[in-house]
């Protein structure tokens, strides 16, 4: 393989690493917001497990607020802690497969340098 086909390569190998790069910063932004909300919903459940059941509860929806009972909205901040543990179970799971990606490209570009330099 001729030197300039090698460059070509490394530099084509070269974006899809960056490509990987931006998927997995990307992958990582959307783990750090499931996080927040999972923390959000638990405090949200934590306080509002010190209150008595009868008493009135307003949810968020929006802009506007729902008065609800305590136990709907209980029963809400538990399918959001479901719903973001099974989200961040699949951001591991995408975040490993790209990472493998990632460090395959990177080895192939090793060795392709390694080959120009000899």
């Amino acid at each position: 393989m001729a030197d300039e086909e090698k460059h070509q390569l490394i530099r084509s190998l070269k974006r899809e690493f960056d490509a990987k790069q931006a998927q997995l910063r990307n992958v990582e932004a959307q783990r750090r917001t499931v996080e927040a909300q999972l923390r959000r919903a638990a405090y949200t459940a934590a306080q509002l497990d010190e209150l008595p059941e009868n008493v009135g509860t307003y949810r968020a929806v929006g802009k506007a607020y729902f008065l609800q009972p305590k136990a709907a909205i209980m029963g809400h901040l538990e399918e959001a802690v479901k719903g973001s543990d099974g989200e961040l179970r699949k951001l591991s799971a995408s975040r490993e497969a790209i990472a493998k990606s990632a460090d395959s490209l990177r080895s192939e570009i090793n060795e392709l340098i390694g080959a120009l330099r000899r």
